[in-house]
């Protein structure tokens, strides 16, 4: 498999053993696909359909949950360490740290790769059947890749990004990391929005489109801070003119969250389905979960635009968005 020229040696990859499980679950990847199509231009939105197979109808959500599906299949098992990133140093919830890695075996590394290699087919569109096929999948890990990142247990080095550390589930046992993955969220769909994930879609594109809780935010969901990103990477002269890719900021900003969230006063006997996960789904902490969710989404449809349709306006201004959503 052919990625960007500067890509990672994938043919004499040995996948490291796993230390994460899939983000957010196909849920969660689907919702913030689903979030990402409402803000893709149309000339954006008509690329993505040309590059992905016809299966995926041009939908981003169907599309997002694609690369956990490959993931034990020998032709792909060299992007396994691409879903998640263990900074070295990190310990939360004392220390919470995320240092770039140049070339790292890593989430942000492979969203930078992803994003070249997307650059690299814009300029030079492909002609074989092969490059076809590598496109399509860039695309499909790209956007799955961004799911990844919002994940702040795929952005945390201990235990094993929460998969070895215990918890207890209301009557059942699991792990931190299964718990944010899924439980958290197909509890709250149930619980706000009778099960239905269209629902829960809908209320999170309300919130960004009419709700003041993450205005302060949302600037933040399409443009890079330059201080947090102004490192060399591999890729940097295919891509060092987006000003939307930003792995190592949004990587960063979700290490923080496990400091200050994820594994505050952690135990292993505590029962995370009452008070805590009251405390991520409410409005105590501005829907913290579906923020994430929206922030992922968003971003990756700001991506795709800069990539496929550059001079289109970024989706959202400081005061909100700029232009209406499709039907959900």
């Amino acid at each position: 498999m052919r990625l960007s020229s500067v890509s990672f040696a994938v043919a004499s990859l040995v996948a490291f053993g796993t230390s994460h499980v899939h983000a957010w679950g196909a849920v969660g990847h689907t919702i913030t696909g689903q979030i990402a199509q409402q803000f893709l231009t149309a000339q954006t939105a008509s690329q993505v359909e040309q590059i992905l197979s016809p299966t995926y109808q041009g939908l981003l959500g169907d599309a997002a949950p694609w690369a956990d599906t490959v993931r034990y299949i020998s032709g792909y098992k060299w992007a396994t360490p691409q879903h998640f990133i263990n900074p070295k140093g990190d310990d939360p919830p004392n220390h919470c740290v995320m240092e770039y890695v140049y070339s790292g075996q890593d989430n942000v590394n492979a969203i930078f790769n992803m994003t070249a290699t997307l650059v690299q087919f814009q300029a030079n569109p492909p002609t074989s059947s092969e490059d076809i096929q590598t496109r399509g999948d860039a695309l499909k890990f790209l956007i799955h890749f961004v799911g990844d990142v919002h994940q702040p247990l795929h952005d945390s080095t201990r235990e094993r990004g929460g998969n070895e550390a215990p918890i207890k589930w209301g009557k059942t046992k699991n792990n931190l990391h299964h718990m944010w993955d899924t439980l958290i969220l197909t509890k709250d769909i149930e619980d706000r929005f009778n099960n239905d994930p269209s629902a829960y879609v809908a209320d999170t594109l309300s919130l960004i489109h009419n709700s003041s809780v993450w205005s302060s935010e949302m600037p933040t969901w399409t443009a890079c801070d330059s201080s947090l990103n102004n490192v060399q990477t591999p890729w940097s002269t295919t891509i060092d003119t987006l000003k939307t890719v930003c792995p190592i900021e949004w990587a960063t900003t979700q290490n923080q969250q496990d400091c200050t969230y994820i594994w505050q006063n952690y135990s292993p006997t505590k029962d995370y389905s009452t008070t805590y996960f009251q405390s991520v789904t409410g409005p105590a902490n501005g829907y913290l979960l579906q923020k994430w969710l929206a922030a992922a989404g968003v971003r990756m449809a700001t991506l795709l635009n800069e990539i496929f349709d550059p001079t289109a306006a970024p989706p959202l201004s400081k005061r909100g968005i700029s232009r209406l959503p499709k039907e959900v």
